[in-house]
């Protein structure tokens, strides 16, 4: 265990110290949270009993208690012992039984109370509840445990249930008992920690939670260090959060309470493993509503609804009245189109606790987990009236205005958000990432809006427009639709900034961009390493989305509308988009991709991060089988019957005329029919060191030769003796081997691929036209690299081919924008080649560079320009060559005849 540092963050300086709090040095510590230890007649059972509770050996803790009562020494702690073992594993049925039996017998008992309060708590009895934890409370002497545990308890249900000024007077009571008395304990200091977070008092809380949670004052209550977690994690720290409810594991592995509490810390970084520690809080508590809740979170984010409701029918059969499993459910009904079983799950929710705002913040975020961010910002609207001081809510309000394209109003709700909760990094994040938009540059386009930063915009405006306008024009006439605009492109310098303007939090290393119906985002070129980004591919992608968001009324499902962005980023350029990989491939031989109706959770709730690699290919590759087999007037159908609400198995049913099973089975058998030949050529059953990918992977010329005696068709060993023969400068004999590696599978385009092995052979070899072939072979499967498309260039630039050289360089850009040299190549070529519009793009963004010609920039702009015919601005731009470099003839001569042309 260790100790947590002062890491909480916030904006604000001592924002909520209880002045005048003394807090006393602990030297009592319990072993069984609110049941105090006591010396025991036949300290073998009862010790037993609290230490196996204590580990999570809830069977022994059962049994030991057991034997303790027959014992009939240390009763009223027995008994309490034992109903809270009953507790933490679910049996709350049992517990009900055997706390009825206990208090008839010993009525008066404050911990008995206690236990039969909480047991009434996890089951939804919120008057019987109260009831016997106002009893606990009256029977307990003040100051002791018991009592402020029962406090503790009852503040919560109170507040759970809408009575929070109520729940506050309790509040104050303990923070008044903590600064009248010398507290000591850690169960005690954590009560009192617990009351100063509940009252904003949260740099006290997290002092105190500290003196609680210390170990080196003793035993430590794992119920108060639960609690220090999920302080944290309420104030966005999940990484303190993880490592405290971790040190609650080492004492107890089977805690429920610090099982969940990993599985939302997990659930801040979308981590697969928040359904892993979910189900293991439910293998020790079926009936744990936290974790039940979770898994129909994360069932509803996968869009799948029947799922959903499997976990809140079980919340709610334990719990009828749990506000989070019915606010789930009336989710699932409102996307199922049950109006009136929305109406009738809302009307409950309120009844409950009538200033339940949660209800509402609950479908805003369903409603942003399925991209429909106008509703998501509807459902806030109620949320914030119903509670005004649900800052989460005013965050969520505010970021899903700023999505919908709303910026003012947006920051004035997250701005409220922040001022309600100074710990809300989302909203400080989000605060910051609109300070820093304000500075960004603004620009038009016929069905756009343009945002990017200052350094960004003089290199890209001009090509973000032409593409953004080629896309739209494509799309709309290939989807029949024309989405509501205008659609604002956002391009940020830095990808926390991306990250903050998609989350409110940095991270999400790999997205690239986003959309949210009317609103793009996306990294600038500039944050990425040239090759590792297409950019102009990722504008198109989320443009495809904008088309299907919209087409669909935001019902599409994820993966469906994932697959058409990739199936039409393939199509928009050769080589963009997705592509087939070798880690597909053996994904493919091992059984491990999904089947055509699991791909949602594929993306949205992956096993591992390669899943989501996988599924997003393997999406695009449905959507391609559904045009190929039955045309592009199905998909276009089944986006406006997914605009009516319609379930998507009804959708390809009447589209496709397939069920679910059919469905599957049928693009099972096309995935199949694509890959299966290929697949034949890869041994994955190898060594690792002897199908390496990268360039001298380790293999010796005996070893490989051995494997190509035993299978000839072996696409690792054919790559590695290419490879390797190149490294030795055996060029013919390389070259067979590459071929033959090209042949096995030709979707390979790795560093150190046969493309650019041979391109760079040939063209050592003077073989241009067999060099061009395969770096143009390379670039039509490589949206990502610069390298065979300026190789290409080379090589007809050579041939005074300027047309060819423009195509190239021009396909580059959008990878990396940002080489002066082939801005200044491009620009030429295009003049060369007459395509004045290309050439212009090419210098304005090479002028906007600031490169060490700074002047001959601007006179390479405005040649282009008179050559289009524009010399107003020609003439402008020939000044500024000049007023950098007074004596450039050149542009002397230019400028000269621009004024001789203006006086005729």
């Amino acid at each position: 265990m260790r100790h947590y540092p002062n890491s909480i963050p916030t904006a604000s300086k001592d924002r909520g110290k209880l002045i005048g709090l003394i807090v006393g040095a602990v030297s009592l510590f319990t072993a069984l949270g609110s049941v105090p230890v006591m010396k025991s007649k036949n300290p073998d059972h009862f010790t037993q009993a609290n230490a196996a509770l204590r580990s999570g050996d809830y069977a022994v803790a059962a049994k030991s208690f057991e034997s303790a009562l027959k014992d009939k020494t240390n009763l009223e702690e027995s008994r309490a012992g034992l109903l809270q073992t009953l507790r933490q594993t679910g049996a709350y049925r049992e517990a009900v039984e055997r706390s009825e039996d206990f208090l008839a017998s010993q009525n008066r008992s404050p911990l008995l109370h206690l236990e039969r309060g909480r047991i009434a708590e996890a089951m939804g009895d919120y008057p019987g509840a109260e009831k016997h934890l106002r009893q606990a409370r009256s029977l307990a002497s003040a100051g002791s445990t018991a009592y402020l545990d029962a406090t503790r308890v009852l503040a919560d249900l109170l507040e759970e249930t809408g009575r929070r000024d109520e729940a506050r007077i309790l509040w104050d009571g303990l923070i008044e008992e903590f600064r009248n008395k010398r507290i000591s304990g850690s169960q005690n200091l954590g009560n009192f920690a617990a009351a100063a977070w509940r009252r904003g008092y949260i740099e006290d809380a997290k002092d105190i939670f500290l003196d609680a949670t210390d170990p080196d004052r003793g035993e430590v209550s794992l119920e108060m260090l639960a609690g220090f977690g999920y302080l944290f994690l309420e104030k966005y720290n999940a990484q303190e959060a993880l490592g405290v409810f971790r040190d609650c594991l080492d004492i107890n592995r089977f805690y429920p309470e610090a099982l969940i509490g990993i599985a939302l810390a997990k659930r801040y970084d979308n981590d697969f493993e928040a359904e892993t520690y979910a189900g293991s809080a439910l293998k020790v508590n079926p009936n744990f509503g936290p974790a039940l809740n979770i898994l129909a979170e994360l069932a509803i984010e996968s869009e799948d609804h029947e799922e959903a409701l499997k976990y809140i029918r079980a919340a709610l059969d334990t719990n009828p009245a749990n506000l989070e499993a019915l606010s789930m459910q009336a989710v699932c009904r409102y996307f199922r189109g049950d109006a009136a079983g929305f109406a009738e799950t809302e009307k409950k929710v309120l009844a409950i606790n009538p200033s339940y705002g949660h209800f509402y913040y609950t479908m805003a975020e369903a409603f942003v987990s399925h991209r429909r961010y106008q509703e998501a910002v509807d459902f806030n609207r109620k949320a914030v009236a119903l509670d005004p001081e649900l800052w989460a809510a005013h965050a969520s309000l505010g970021m899903n205005l700023t999505r919908i394209g709303n910026l003012q109003e947006g920051r004035r709700a997250i701005q409220t958000a922040f001022e309600g909760d100074p710990y809300n990094v989302w909203a400080f994040n989000s605060l910051k990432l609109l300070d820093q938009m304000d500075t960004f540059v603004r620009s038009r386009s016929a069905h756009f809006n343009f945002l990017m930063s200052k350094e960004d915009a003089p290199v890209l405006s001009s090509y973000v427009s032409e593409l953004a306008e080629e896309a739209y024009s494509k799309l709309t006439q290939r989807y029949g639709f024309k989405p509501a605009g205008p659609i604002q492109v956002e391009i940020f310098p830095d990808h926390g900034g991306f990250a903050v303007r998609i989350l409110g939090l940095p991270g999400l290393g790999g997205a690239l961009g986003v959309c949210f119906g009317r609103v793009v985002a996306m990294d600038s070129p500039r944050e990425r390493k040239a090759g590792d980004f297409n950019w102009g591919s990722t504008l198109w992608h989320e443009l495809v989305h904008v088309m299907t968001l919209q087409m669909s009324n935001h019902n599409i499902p994820r993966w469906y509308t994932e697959g058409l962005s990739v199936y039409e980023e393939n199509r928009a350029r050769p080589g963009w988009g997705d592509k087939l990989t070798v880690s597909f491939m053996k994904a493919h031989k091992e059984g491990r991709l999904l089947k055509a109706s699991e791909l949602n959770a594929g993306i949205t709730r992956p096993k591992t991060a390669e899943q989501i690699m996988l599924s997003y290919y393997q999406a695009g590759l449905v959507c391609k089988w559904i045009e190929e087999k039955f045309g592009f007037d199905k998909i276009r159908k089944s986006l406006l019957l997914f605009a009516e609400n319609r379930p998507a198995e009804e959708v390809f049913r009447e589209t496709l005329g397939m069920d679910t099973a059919r469905m599957d089975a049928a693009f099972a058998d096309f995935l199949n029919s694509q890959v299966r030949q290929l697949a034949a050529h890869f041994n994955f059953d190898q060594p690792a060191a002897n199908r390496e990918e990268e360039p001298g992977g380790g293999n010796t010329r005996a070893g490989l030769e051995k494997q190509l005696q035993n299978n000839p068709g072996d696409f690792f060993a054919n790559l590695n003796m290419g490879r390797l023969l190149f490294s030795e400068g055996a060029r013919a004999e390389a070259e067979v081997y590459l071929k033959k590696a090209q042949q096995l599978f030709p979707h390979y385009v790795e560093p150190g691929n046969p493309y650019q092995l041979l391109g760079q052979m040939y063209l050592d070899m003077n073989r241009h036209e067999d060099s061009l072939a395969e770096y143009l072979a390379w670039s039509r499967l490589d949206g990502n690299s610069t390298e065979p498309l300026i190789k290409a260039a080379e090589i007809y630039g050579a041939r005074s081919e300027w047309a060819p050289v423009a195509r190239n360089l021009a396909l580059s850009i959008y990878i990396h924008p940002y080489n002066p040299d082939v801005l200044k190549k491009l620009g030429d070529a295009a003049m060369k080649s007459s395509k004045w519009n290309e050439a212009i793009s090419a210098f304005r963004a090479l002028s906007g560079l600031n490169t060490s010609d700074a002047a001959g920039s601007h006179f390479d702009l405005a040649r282009a320009l008179l050559a289009s015919g524009n010399k107003r601005e020609a003439k402008r731009e020939t000044l500024r060559a000049l007023e950098i470099a007074p004596t450039f003839m050149e542009a002397q001569k230019l400028l000269l005849k621009l004024t001789e042309s203006a006086a005729e």
